[in-house]
C-alpha cells in the first residue's frame, strides 16, 4: 500500500494531466446518496469526451488552486468555493449544458438510507410504538 504522500502525489499528477488536456469547461456535480456503481456508469458514459474527478474536498480545492493556473486555466480557480459536500468535478471539452443533461439523463436511484439511518428509523418506530401503547391504555 502506498504512503499517504505517494497517494497525494499520484492524485495531483492525475489532476494535472486532466487539466492539461483540451478540457475547456469544469462542471461541479453533487454525488450525495449515490453508490459506486452509479458513479461508475456516469464515468463510462462521459468517458469519450470528459473525465470525472472525485476526491476529498480539501485536497481537490488545494490541488485545483495549485494546478489550474499552471495549466493555463486560471478561471477554474473560481470554482474552489463551490467545492463542498460530496461533489465531483467533470472536466470536459463539450458544452457544459450537454454534460449536465447527460448526467441528469441517468436513472439514478438514491441510496435509501445508511446504517445509521436504519438504526434511527428503528429507534423512532420503537418509540412511536411505545408511546402509542401508552396512549391506548
Amino acid at each position: 500500500m502506498a504512503s499517504k504522500a505517494a497517494r497525494k502525489a499520484i492524485y495531483l499528477q492525475k489532476l494535472r494531466s486532466h487539466l492539461k488536456d483540451n478540457n475547456k469547461h469544469l462542471v461541479i456535480v453533487s454525488a450525495d446518496n449515490l453508490c459506486v456503481n452509479q458513479i461508475q456508469a456516469i464515468r463510462q458514459g462521459l468517458r469519450p469526451h470528459s473525465s470525472v474527478v472525485m476526491g476529498k474536498n480539501s485536497f481537490m480545492r488545494r490541488s485545483l488552486a495549485i494546478q489550474a493556473p499552471s495549466a493555463g486555466k486560471p478561471a477554474f480557480v473560481g470554482a474552489i468555493p463551490h467545492i463542498n459536500g460530496k461533489v465531483g468535478l467533470i472536466l470536459t471539452d463539450c458544452d457544459p449544458e450537454e454534460v449536465s443533461e447527460t448526467v441528469a439523463g441517468y436513472k439514478l436511484q438514491p441510496l435509501v438510507c445508511s446504517s445509521m439511518d436504519i438504526g434511527m428509523c428503528s429507534l423512532w418506530q420503537w418509540l412511536l410504538g411505545f408511546h402509542m401503547n401508552l396512549l391506548s391504555k
